[in-house]
């Protein structure tokens, strides 16, 4: 996209050209992909994380990682894809379990469009699963929603869902608990993460940022994106542990394979190698 701005004379900001890519990959190369990539690549800055709110995309700033921490990446040599069918069916469920909810408290719809999606007018959450807060989802939501759910089923009684990257089969089964409860669950995760990093790090912190890593972790696997390789590396970080200066570890992306986060202590790259080193061994990747 730059270089093609660039070739003819276009100025396009870093958001723009993010969401331009987030395009090209939902209607061209069809990949259901979000948008965290491609902001990102587009917008990070070294030695900083990049605070992104997705709704759609709005920066909310860029902390520092303090200096007695690092953020290591471990490649799993799984290769990850988001356009294969377990991400997209994860998506779909989602959007099915938000238009369940949007169902169930009487938010009023219309549709399906000419691009077969829903629209639906939505004060309460602003049509984000992200929105449901934790405690809201518990009480109200996560019983009656179904484990998973056929398509043919949903389609019946719900028309569509608001995506119209990707439409729901009526011939597939789609989980819907996990993948609704996730972005629930991880937007408040992340919230705190934030809260943590920004504060004294000291041990207890470390522990509980780690904790929330992992938790992310085992939630993205209950979704169906996980993978042995990365359910592996993230084990021998949890073995390793405290004792070692590693703190937490999570898939990264679109999962199913890929990357695995690791944060520790600044001293503690040295362990981190090691895993890598014995990973590689384990596994030939």
């Amino acid at each position: 996209i730059r270089a093609m701005a660039e070739l003819f004379g276009v100025s396009i900001d870093g958001e723009t050209a993010a969401l331009l890519c987030q395009q090209v990959e939902n209607r061209v190369v069809g990949a259901p992909c979000g948008i965290m990539d491609q902001m990102t690549a587009a917008l990070g800055r070294e030695d900083q994380l990049l605070a992104l709110l997705c709704q759609p995309a709005e920066i909310e700033g860029y902390p520092s990682v303090p200096e007695s921490i690092r953020f290591w990446g471990i490649d799993s040599g799984v290769r990850h894809a988001v356009s294969g069918a377990d991400y997209a069916s994860v998506r779909s469920g989602a959007f099915m379990g938000y238009r369940i909810l949007a169902a169930e408290v009487g938010l009023p719809a219309s549709g399906p469009d000419a691009d077969g999606r829903v629209c639906v007018e939505d004060e309460r959450w602003g049509g984000y699963l992200a929105n449901v807060g934790v405690e809201e989802y518990e009480s109200q939501f996560e019983a009656m929603l179904p484990e998973s759910m056929q398509g043919r089923e949903f389609v019946e009684r719900y028309g569509a869902t608001t995506d119209s990257v990707t439409p729901v089969d009526p011939e597939r089964t789609y989980p819907v608990r996990e993948p609704t409860q996730h972005p629930i669950r991880e937007h408040e995760r992340v919230t705190r993460f934030a809260e943590l990093l920004s504060g004294s790090i000291d041990d207890m912190t470390l522990t509980e940022m780690g904790s929330l890593m992992y938790e992310s972790h085992f939630s993205y696997s209950a979704c169906g994106l996980g993978s042995d390789g990365t359910d592996r590396l993230v084990e021998m970080v949890r073995r390793a542990g405290p004792g070692a200066g590693l703190y937490g570890g999570k898939i990264t992306g679109g999962g199913s394979g890929g990357t695995v986060a690791v944060l520790g202590r600044r001293e503690a790259g040295s362990e981190v190698a090691s895993i890598a080193k014995r990973y590689g061994e384990e596994t030939g990747c």
